[in-house]
């Protein structure tokens, strides 16, 4: 039973890497394989890049990724550049000191938006960080015409650029096997993909093909990944309120819902910011999963869960209700090792589905009422609806 648990826990993870993995390896085989790719096979994979890069771009400009949008315009800006590169210097252009600067400006760029920039994109620091990124470039312009020649490169590999790409990759394994997200997975094969195309640019099709591997990957994740949001919960894995809303059409004729909220949770948040406070919320939910091994869980709200009792009148579900807020009230959550623990307290109340209601909304309105009259004189207690 043990080693079930375990293969649960991780073949998950495993299944997310296979895709992105699988891609990457099959192109890169192919091409050592085969020594490059003909023109008009080059040519594919170039046209390709194009109409991957503009149905990403759009697809993030239209959800506000900030992130993965970064990650994408910088493989964009970098792919043109080496194009224009070859058009200007022609075979020799990848012992130019232009095609040196922009292998390190490439991976320093990716590295510092997958690390630090988790934003929306539309807004006033995006707009500095794209001048910032014009104002690289346009130093590496100027540095390349004064013969400023600094970068270290040994036969034929770029010393600085081999590190950055080794930190971004080590990097995002190690977010992709924490976490196990298909856009980790996606972010890390991309960015060996794209260290590839740097590696092998004096050979014609390589750029158009890894490049283009790259965008495929990323684009494969980012739509898994915003489908799976739509239903799930990202921090929790919760189902979310989209699924509730569609779930709940489909309910059984008896059951009970219960509303778990926890108390004062615009204070806590402000108090302690947002890592810490999606800690505590993970911490939270696992002590929910545990006590409600029958129970269908929702993320309704940041500081609410549902949760669905199939075929449990209203007293039992209150008694396993009023089970979690008294356990979740004897629990310290230590949030990071070595500070003070914060003590965490819910309120709950849970409503029946009656004969009469014609659907769960009606339902849960009744508990929703019966919580929010709670919640003006007291918290911590379990009411019912």
């Amino acid at each position: 039973m043990r080693l079930q648990q375990v293969l649960e826990k991780y073949i998950p993870l495993i299944a997310n890497m296979l895709v992105p993995a699988s891609i990457f390896a099959e192109g890169l085989l192919s091409f050592l394989s085969m020594g490059g790719f003909s023109f008009e096979t080059a040519s594919i994979f170039h046209w390709a890049f194009y109409i991957l890069s503009v149905l990403n771009l759009l697809i993030l400009l239209n959800f506000n990724r900030g992130r993965l949008l970064f990650f994408m315009i910088v493989t964009v800006l970098a792919y043109i550049l080496i194009n224009y590169m070859k058009q200007r210097f022609g075979s020799g252009f990848s012992s130019e000191f232009w095609f040196w600067g922009i292998e390190v400006l490439t991976p320093l760029n990716l590295l510092v938006f997958y690390l630090f920039y988790d934003r929306r994109f539309l807004g006033k620091q995006s707009l500095f960080l794209l001048v910032g990124i014009v104002l690289q470039w346009m130093l590496l312009e100027f540095l390349g015409r004064g013969g400023f020649k600094p970068l270290l490169v040994w036969q034929g590999i770029n010393l600085p650029s081999f590190f950055l790409f080794g930190v971004l990759v080590a990097w995002s394994l190690v977010y992709a096997v924490k976490d196990g997200r298909l856009e980790d997975y996606g972010v890390l094969f991309a960015s060996l993909s794209i260290g590839c195309g740097f590696f092998y640019a004096a050979q014609a099709s390589a750029v158009s093909l890894f490049f283009c591997m790259a965008q495929l990957m990323l684009g494969i994740s980012m739509v898994y990944t915003l489908a799976y949001n739509h239903y799930y919960d990202d921090l929790t894995g919760f189902l979310s309120r989209n699924s509730y809303l569609l779930q709940s059409k489909r309910f059984p004729l008896k059951y009970s819902l219960g509303i778990i909220c926890i108390d004062n949770y615009e204070k806590l948040a402000l108090t302690l910011g947002r890592k810490k406070i999606n800690t505590i919320v993970l911490m939270l939910s696992a002590i929910l999963e545990d006590l409600n091994p029958e129970g269908q869980i929702y993320r309704y709200a940041a500081d609410e869960f549902i949760v669905l009792y199939k075929k449990l009148d209203k007293k039992e579900a209150f008694a396993l209700l009023d089970n979690i807020r008294r356990t979740v009230a004897g629990v310290s959550f230590e949030y990071v090792a070595r500070k003070n623990p914060v003590k965490l307290t819910i309120s709950c109340s849970v409503a029946e589905k009656k004969r009469s209601d014609s659907g769960a909304v009606e339902v849960l309105m009744r508990a929703d009422k019966a919580l929010r009259q709670t919640l003006k004189f007291s918290h911590n207690v379990t009411s019912q609806g």
